[in-house]
């Protein structure tokens, strides 16, 4: 958590229009090839990659449960993972290639309504989100994502319920696999899917943050 709070110091000085020596200094490195390595193992790229006013724009997000990365255009959300999820830097120079390196430091108008939301979502007031989202993946994919946002907070379903529900009862590991590609956590609650038994699976973020956003979301079931 400490080198998080370092690297978010550093991401601040960036997006502030700062040189690369000044969120060198300002996250704490000691020498510049620290701080690039450091950079590039979170966000798949050096500093150097990213441009002032980028069709994208990556920003930092803090929550009750830890650091998030968000990236977004001026309309929607692309990507929110928690920042120590390992397939993050992977996550991130797919993006980078997808809009051909246009990608930036900062926040818009969408991250600004996303961070109000969860605000809302972590203190118990609303579980909804209506920020826009640009959803990357196949049509199967996409099917699943959307799916999983019909689930009602405090609730979940199974693998097989799910590919059940999208008229496709033999492709549960099809279903696995795309629940584990989804790149906006939360918004898109793939949280909400477990083992056929009941019992946690596999989730990006960790199962203890798996576990949270569950007991953070009976709330609203028991409230109705």
């Amino acid at each position: 958590m400490a080198r998080m709070d370092r690297i978010r110091n550093g991401l601040g000085a960036l997006a502030s229009g700062g040189r690369a020596i000044d969120a060198q200094l300002e996250a704490g490195f000691d020498s510049p090839s620290a701080f690039r390595s450091a950079m590039a193992r979170l966000l798949g790229q050096p500093p150097s990659a990213f441009k002032n006013g980028g069709l994208l724009r990556i920003d930092w997000l803090e929550t009750p449960i830890g650091p998030m990365v968000v990236v977004a255009d001026k309309r929607a959300i692309h990507l929110l993972e928690f920042a120590d999820r390992k397939a993050l830097a992977r996550e991130l120079k797919a993006l980078y290639s997808r809009c051909k390196g246009s990608i930036g430091l900062g926040r818009s108008a969408a991250v600004d309504l996303l961070k109000e939301e969860l605000t809302a979502y972590f203190h118990g007031r609303s579980a909804k989100f209506s920020v826009p989202l640009a959803l990357h993946g196949s049509e199967f994919a996409r099917s699943v994502w959307e799916k999983l946002r019909a689930i009602p907070a405090g609730e979940t379903r199974s693998y097989g319920g799910i590919a059940r529900d999208i008229g496709r009862p033999t492709a549960t590991r099809a279903v696995a696999r795309a629940n584990g590609a989804n790149r906006i956590a939360i918004v898109v609650p793939c949280h909400r899917v477990i083992g056929a038994d009941g019992s946690l699976t596999g989730y990006g973020g960790g199962l203890w943050r798996k576990q949270r956003l569950i007991e953070i979301e009976r709330q609203f079931l028991e409230a109705g």
